[in-house]
């Protein structure tokens, strides 16, 4: 019992060196860092809500846009961050696997933390503005809307670490990743709903777990909207199979980065 602890302790060390290391290479050292941070998703939301309201459209369902696009985007940037700082960990803390105490699975948890928790804090600031405005009303289920955001992180983790393994063997693969995720930007759900669009394409798009979180994060967060399009056993099944594949990946990685002399 002793040695599981003292093995947790040790692990909780390096992941929090990890998280001091990523927080410096990321914000930098002046405050510029953390504003932009701050503002680059705010800019994302407000900037989709101007076109929006340029052509004179509103949101999907009967809430505010800027609401809405804040139910898309956040979802979307905590899935997308994660495949981005996921899947450049092993290759960028290949000098750091040398010691024993390190490993790329404390490298994954540290990135994972930092990035929820710099957009779960910029969710709340947000969303605190929104209500002093008198925007933002409720919520119909604050314990459910975080746990999508939650699952909308590993997902990305899941899909990062896999990604991560293949450039190992494929270094392509990395325009191949930035192409698939400009379309699934398009195809996930940020700036509309499954229920808007005809029957075929909602057939075709089921099959994809990013607008299943999309839809549900809207489902738990909104009064009087519930999506029949999300199916948490299915997104769930994506979580755990691409982190099994991606766990088992680089477990496999081991010898070849021995092979590269890393």
């Amino acid at each position: 019992m002793s040695e599981l602890l003292n093995a947790l302790t040790v692990q909780a060390r390096v992941v929090f060196a990890f998280i001091l290391r990523d927080t410096r290479t990321r914000f930098g050292r002046s405050r510029l860092g953390y504003f932009w941070a701050f503002f680059e998703p705010l800019t994302f939301i407000l900037s989709l809500a101007l076109i929006f309201s340029l052509m004179d459209r509103g949101a999907p369902i009967d809430v505010d846009i800027h609401l809405f696009f804040f139910t898309g985007i956040i979802p979307w940037l905590l899935f997308s961050r994660g495949v981005t700082v996921v899947s450049s960990a092993i290759e960028n803390s290949t000098s750091l696997l040398v010691y024993p105490q390190v490993k790329t699975i404390d490298v994954v948890i540290a990135r994972v933390i930092l990035e929820f928790s710099t957009l779960f804090i910029v969710s709340i600031v947000y969303l605190v503005l929104l209500n002093l405005w008198g925007i933002l009303d409720r919520i119909e289920s604050v314990l459910m809307s975080i746990v999508v955001l939650m699952l909308s992180i590993l997902l990305g983790a899941g899909f990062g670490l896999v990604s991560a393994v293949i450039r190992l063997y494929l270094p392509g693969y990395s325009s191949f990743q930035a192409l698939l995720m400009r379309i699934l930007f398009f195809v996930s759900g940020i700036y509309f709903v499954a229920d808007s669009l005809p029957q075929v394409l909602r057939d075709a798009l089921w099959y994809n777990p990013v607008m299943h979180l999309i839809e549900w994060e809207r489902s738990a967060f909104f009064y009087g909207f519930e999506s029949h399009f999300y199916d948490p056993m299915y997104l769930l099944l994506w979580i755990l199979g691409l982190g099994f594949l991606g766990l088992a990946g680089e477990r496999a990685t081991r010898s070849k980065l021995r092979q590269l002399g890393l």
